[in-house]
């Protein structure tokens, strides 16, 4: 079954793409519009989409590392096809620069360290492929054996919640 967007969404879609990609430029504007998306309290009239977020991720993606940490905040209040978005991102993050992500969630309570470790291991809800568990379980054990390492406390609270989102799994 095909849907067709109304006209208006389109045209915001277009503007956004063209936002992104004149980043420099607009980057205080998405980020500020990301920001607003964040708020529990957010305007009815922002659209805080799949779509959005991923354009921000897109964003994140090609070097604007600044927004893992928002990333993270819309993550905590974040559910369904968002939190399986995310958690995706979340985990990619984990795997390829585990102390970028350890250190945008150290400075958070252990409650929300808990949780987007816990996102990250549960990736889109199916839990970590066979390959990038193992990696990501290798470089948590390194980091959290460190005790001199900042970032070592972190690495085993996230370490522990990696292996819970994929105990289900049998992984």
């Amino acid at each position: 079954m095909r849907y067709k967007l109304p006209l208006i969404v389109l045209l915001f879609l277009a503007n956004l793409h063209l936002m992104l990609a004149q980043a420099p430029k607009n980057r205080t504007q998405v980020l500020r519009t990301f920001k607003a998306c964040i708020r529990p309290n957010r305007p009815t009239t922002l659209d805080c989409s799949e779509d959005f977020v991923g354009n921000v991720i897109d964003l994140y993606n090609r070097g604007d590392h600044s927004l893992l940490k928002p990333l993270l905040d819309v993550g905590l209040s974040s559910d369904g096809a968002l939190s399986e978005m995310l958690g995706d991102f979340y985990s990619n993050v984990l795997s390829k620069n585990p102390r970028r992500f350890l250190a945008s969630v150290q400075s958070r309570p252990v409650k929300q360290k808990r949780h987007l470790c816990w996102m990250a291991g549960a990736t889109d809800g199916s839990g970590m492929g066979t390959q990038m568990l193992r990696d990501v379980r290798h470089s948590l054990r390194v980091i959290s054996s460190r005790r001199a390492d900042p970032l070592s406390s972190v690495a085993r609270i996230c370490l522990a919640s990696v292996n819970r989102a994929n105990v289900s799994n049998g992984r």
